[in-house]
């Protein structure tokens, strides 16, 4: 089907897939797809009539979301009519669904929209059953894109058959690209029609089940699919092309002109902000922090279909805006003080843009470049929590559009290095003769890691202890003492100190069983045994571990962990227990590489990461004298 317009949202790692992985069925198939159209007809510039088809039998319960309709509607685009059958495994219809069957989407504060969504959740309890699906859409006062034709939308799928059909009058023109599909199942075909204009025709068949991957490249680098999107359109009014990336960048641009106005009243209010400021950077950061204090985000799909930011002077008065609102108030502020910067689109989902063709779907989020002379900035406006200039983790690597006046131009964002994504850990661990332990512990996160836990910094103190709980691999672990620290600056870090009070180990007769590391709970063995798609390590980092185990009176080591050290192309890890006294320090130094490895390593890579769960689970053995 269509992917953009009915499987939006719905590219996830289901529990079908992480359950085949992880028992190593990868061709294990939880639904079919029997027969799909979609049959888009243009009228002009501003008009489509839309019909859409689908066929889906479901075998198992893994495979109901394969089963559920979703179509989304907005003031361009209207649903005209919907049928609906389920059908048991005899081929018997025992349930029609109608148009009054579907339910709408309910949308919470945080959100001010025209958008709706219908949906229906098929949940025929026997198996296996088919549900088909048959519905038109409208579309009027212009589009900036076509639907993305994705014959696959779920892992564990199987297709028997898809088509796509796009229908132009004459004059237009309609651009695609087919991605993720080199094996000819998938076929593309421009001819004309009878009318002088031109038919568009994609079809899939036989397409084989794709397995779903822990570690795997994302499901938009995976599916096979095709891209369309017009030459010259014609959006609520406003015309613009889009045959390159700089040509729909002048588009863009001109949405943004007059959309900076600030009052009177704000402009000086600007100018205060950064009257004792001595740098461009200090003035940044004024108004930065002016912004997270006097305003919030809001997602806002209005004007111009959600692609037009809401005026600088209406966000300053109300107080909120979405990214684009924020991104563009951000740099009014910024202009009031003379200071430049750049309106950029931006993908939180997909890291690379297709090269070459330019289309709007392929972004989904706007943030702001700030050129100062010896640095760039990157501000994420909608959330301004964050440290000045630090890129975030959905943004960091990413491929953007800088909207400029001579149009758009791509660049890529700054990714820290694997090895800034640190964290280190220092333990004092207190054992006594039952088995008992009292901990303390402190932990500093850097960078990406900083990211993950700063969350610690806005939760509530009974919230804080159940974080640091979840991650320590004892029972009945009571944590106390909570302190945080953080340091905002450009490369960003949490500290975060605590007391744990657990059962540590356990004893049998004479002997007490120690582990040597409860605090990397997250790192997992639990891989499958084989692999089908490359491996897909998405950002690197590094764990430090440094912890002091104190023996309990009357108790001598009577076993101790050998020294480790492994090196392979997917990092590296370190393992050392010394003694001194009646102190143990154990030293576990993990560095895990970002990058993507062919399936044929996955031996290799299987291997270290188990090898690295086994000795982080490793246990020392204590006597008694």
């Amino acid at each position: 089907m269509c992917g953009t317009e009915r499987m939006a949202g719905r590219i996830l790692l289901c529990v079908c897939c992480l359950w085949c992985a992880l028992t190593g069925q990868a061709q294990k198939v939880c639904s079919v797809v029997r027969d799909a159209y979609t049959d888009i007809r243009v009228k002009s510039e501003t008009q489509t009539l839309e019909e859409y088809g689908i066929s889906v039998t479901v075998l198992d319960r893994w495979g109901l979301e394969a089963a559920t309709f979703l179509c989304g509607c907005d003031r361009f685009r209207s649903l005209q009519s919907f049928s609906g059958t389920v059908e048991d495994a005899s081929g018997k219809v025992v349930k029609k669904i109608r148009k009054s069957d579907l339910q709408k989407t309910e949308y919470s504060s945080s959100l001010k929209t025209d958008d709706y969504l219908y949906y229906y959740e098929c949940d025929y309890p026997t198996y296996p059953f088919t549900v088909t699906y048959r519905w038109t859409v409208r579309r009027k006062d212009g589009f900036v894109s076509y639907p993305t034709f994705m014959p696959q939308w779920c892992f564990a799928q199987k297709v028997e058959h898809a088509s796509c059909r796009i229908s132009l009058p004459a004059g237009m023109v309609c651009r695609f690209i087919c991605v993720n599909a080199d094996n000819g199942q998938l076929k593309v075909e421009e001819k004309p029609s009878a009318d002088g204009g031109t038919v568009i025709e994609a079809v899939a068949d036989m397409l084989p089940p794709i397995p779903g991957e822990p570690l795997a490249p994302s499901a938009m680098e995976t599916f096979p699919m095709v891209w369309f999107a017009p030459s010259d359109f014609t959006y609520e009014g406003s015309e613009g092309n889009m045959d390159t990336w700089q040509h729909y960048g002048e588009w863009q641009y001109r949405l943004l002109q007059g959309r900076g106005v600030l009052s009177e009243p704000m402009r000086s209010q600007v100018r205060q902000l950064v009257a004792g400021c001595h740098t461009d950077r200090e003035k940044v950061a004024a108004l930065y922090a002016h912004l997270g204090k006097t305003t919030r985000y809001v997602s806002i799909q209005l004007g111009l279909g959600g692609l037009q930011p809401i005026a600088a002077g209406e966000v300053a008065q109300a107080g909120f805006g979405d990214c684009k609102g924020l991104s563009n108030y951000m740099r009014a502020m910024l202009e009031e003080v003379g200071i430049p910067s750049v309106y950029t689109l931006i993908s939180v989902k997909n890291k690379n843009l297709i090269p070459g063709f330019a289309s709007v779907n392929q972004m989904d989020h706007v943030i702001l470049q700030v050129p100062l002379e010896h640095d760039t900035l990157w501000l994420e406006c909608t959330n301004p929590d964050l440290p000045l200039g630090y890129v975030h983790r959905r943004i960091a690597g990413h491929e953007a559009l800088l909207i400029l006046p001579s149009g758009g131009q791509l660049c890529r964002l700054p990714a820290s290095p694997d090895s800034m994504n640190v964290q280190t850990l220092s333990a004092g661990i207190r054992l006594s003769a039952s088995g008992q332990a009292g901990m303390t512990v402190t932990e500093v996160s850097h960078m990406a890691r900083y990211e993950e836990r700063s969350v610690l910094s806005v939760a509530d103190a009974g919230r804080q202890a159940d974080m640091i709980r979840s991650g320590i691999k004892l029972a009945d672990v009571a944590v106390r003492d909570v302190r945080i620290r953080q340091d905002k600056s450009a490369r960003p870090s949490l500290a975060v100190d605590y007391r744990v009070e657990a059962k540590y180990g356990h004893s049998t007769g004479s002997r007490l069983f120690v582990p040597v590391n409860v605090f990397r709970k997250g790192f997992s063995a639990s891989l499958p045994p084989k692999r089908v798609r490359p491996i897909c390590v998405s950002s690197g980092y590094c764990n430090d571990d440094s912890i002091s185990l104190y023996l309990p009176e009357g108790y001598v080591v009577e076993k101790m962990c050998d020294t480790i050290a492994l090196h392979t192309p997917f990092g590296h890890f370190s393992s050392t227990v010394t003694q001194k006294g009646r102190v143990l320090t154990v030293c576990h130094k993990l560095y895990m590489a970002g990058g993507t490895y062919p399936p044929s390593r996955y031996g290799e890579f299987l291997d270290f990461v188990r090898q690295v769960a086994q000795l982080y689970d490793s246990y020392l053995v204590l006597r008694k004298e």
